[in-house]
């Protein structure tokens, strides 16, 4: 059967739910080290993935460049002057004939399409999470211009505040903000937004109320290089990151922390290694899985341990309904997303809903 967010309720938000994200959601081919996904981004979405990681690159020359994903590095870019299909605008494009090592996947055109495709189906939502890229006013274009009614357009509710009813149907797309500037004039009103991450180098930014956009904490992965390393010891190189990260979050004192959605990243990349063997033998392996999970609930675990020491837990009302404020990780990044994949994730919301209640319960008792 296939996931249906929409079926832990409308009124539950962002900040409350756990929902998988495809890490290089596009390259679904290409040499062994460089294929992170099988499925398309519309199989992808059915399978239950809700966030998309994209990087996006024109390839081709001045006679004829697409849109399309990329993983690794493109060959410098030539400056030509393109006119865009959607708005009709004459722009100065950057085109890579080609990579220096790494591969392109998907059309952004089909991506978009398929991503519209799902929520006009489905009701459910999805984002689009762009980095990296070139060209983000033509990216812009094709986002507003291809998903049409189906973008989702900022209101003057937080973003991680948004319940899945306001969000049903949607897709969202958020970009780096240092895209922001040269992609206007859209902005928020349009459907672009943007996307901030609150690690810093001295700890973790101050969370941002009246931002436009995704506010996230987390950093993936695992180093590209060492490609010596054992399969196992890249699992635990991870696991060690994702922890550290996960319990200086769950730590912070800011009331708004639990408004932070936490992105946890379980995918160990390399140079030459093969990222499919490496993601199906050892991190989705049964001790892999076993140990993603206990990550997992050691970053919710410490989180409500530390508000109820420092006697910080929140209840708010929203709608009518009692809630405990307290950050965790609500995405999960993976590599060659499935639905199997994508259902351990799905369940870890049941895990939130108990955990949280009883330390609610222990709040009000105490």
């Amino acid at each position: 059967m296939s996931i249906r967010y929409k079926n832990l309720g409308g009124t539950k938000r962002l900040q409350e739910i756990v929902f998988a994200g495809s890490h290089d959601a596009s390259i679904t081919s290409g040499d062994v080290n460089a294929q992170t996904q099988d499925l398309n981004i519309g199989d992808q979405a059915e399978a239950g993935v809700r966030l998309f990681d994209l990087r996006i690159l024109a390839k081709g020359s001045s006679s004829g460049a697409s849109l399309v994903g990329y993983h690794g590095d493109a060959w410098r870019p030539s400056t030509n002057t393109l006119t865009s299909q959607y708005s009709g605008q004459t722009q100065k494009v950057k085109t890579s004939k080609d990579m220096t090592y790494g591969v392109t996947g998907e059309k952004l055109s089909d991506m978009l399409n398929q991503g519209k495709a799902f929520v006009d189906r489905t009701k459910e939502f999805l984002i689009f999470k762009f980095d990296k890229s070139t060209n983000y006013k033509l990216i812009g274009d094709y986002c507003v211009n291809l998903l049409g009614d189906s973008i989702y357009k900022s209101t003057n509710i937080e973003f991680s505040k948004l319940t899945l009813d306001d969000l049903a149907g949607k897709v969202v797309c958020v970009f780096n903000d240092k895209a922001l500037t040269e992609m206007k004039p859209y902005t928020e009103k349009n459907g672009i937004l943007g996307w901030r991450s609150l690690k810093g180098k001295d700890g973790v930014k101050p969370y941002d109320s009246t931002y436009y956009g995704l506010q996230y904490y987390g950093k993936g992965g695992t180093s590209a290089g060492a490609f010596w390393r054992s399969d196992t010891d890249k699992m635990d190189e991870n696991v060690k990151k994702q922890k550290k990260l996960m319990l200086a979050m769950a730590k912070v004192q800011d009331q708004s922390a639990g408004n932070v959605l936490g992105m946890m990243y379980w995918t160990a990349t390399g140079l030459k290694a093969s990222i499919r063997k490496r993601n199906e033998e050892v991190l989705w392996g049964g001790t892999g899985i076993a140990r993603m999970s206990q990550l997992w609930h050691e970053g919710l675990e410490e989180s409500i341990s530390n508000q109820l020491k420092m006697d910080k837990i929140k209840v708010l009302e929203y709608g009518g309904i009692r809630r405990v404020k307290t950050f965790f990780p609500n995405i999960v990044m993976i590599d060659f997303a499935d639905p199997d994949k994508c259902q351990t994730i799905y369940d870890l919301n049941t895990a939130v809903d108990d955990k949280l209640a009883k330390a609610y319960d222990k709040y009000t008792s105490a």
